[in-house]
């Protein structure tokens, strides 16, 4: 078995699961897509990893495919020099009928490089999502200009003023390190607040 028909995607920078998808990403349908199994070993690096395939590695010339260690199955898009740009879980009921026919998936050895090792493969879309938004949000905040709205943030999460701003910003790293939630809710209550 050299192809899969007829299979949904929903390919990100980063890999999420299935159930971690959103109404609002662009799922595609894929008519016919070339699958390899590999090892185990290969298939986690690959799908935890910032990484390079060797396209000359690959049985079929194609910048998008499926791979499987028979247990799990992941789609990837590679760029022209073989990095892996994209990466998608596939559904449940799809997954498992591509997985009941394991054996008859070709074996191939691909040779990739490990670029990145990404610590933080285990960490939920959502959580992610959040981390990202606090980072931008407090890269934003000019510590001089934005004095009133520094204030305003401290109030808000400690219900006590505050007017020492290295203090202020220090605390609100040090929140994002301990509750980022917390920190997250407040910010998204504040912008809300801000927009009316």
């Amino acid at each position: 078995m050299d192809y899969i028909y007829d299979i949904v995607l929903n390919f990100h920078e980063n890999y999420y699961e299935f159930y971690e998808w959103k109404s609002s990403d662009k799922i595609i349908n894929i008519k016919r897509i070339p699958i390899y199994r590999v090892n185990t070993e290969d298939y986690l690096n690959i799908k935890n990893n910032d990484v390079s395939i060797e396209i000359s590695s690959l049985p079929k010339q194609n910048k998008m495919f499926l791979i499987t260690n028979g247990a799990e199955v992941i789609g990837l898009i590679i760029n022209k020099n073989g990095k892996v740009i994209k990466k998608s879980s596939l559904i449940l009921e799809e997954s498992d009928d591509i997985l009941q026919d394991k054996d008859l998936i070709k074996k191939v050895k691909l040779k990739y490089k490990i670029n990145k090792i990404n610590k933080n493969y285990h960490i939920s879309r959502i959580s992610q999502e959040k981390k990202l938004y606090i980072e931008k949000y407090l890269k934003n905040i000019d510590k001089f200009k934005d004095e009133y709205l520094l204030k305003y943030i401290y109030y808000e999460i400690y219900n006590k003023e505050e007017n020492n701003l290295d203090k202020i910003y220090n605390n609100l790293y040090e929140l994002y390190k301990e509750n980022k939630n917390k920190l997250y809710d407040a910010l998204k209550r504040i912008n809300l607040e801000l927009k009316k």
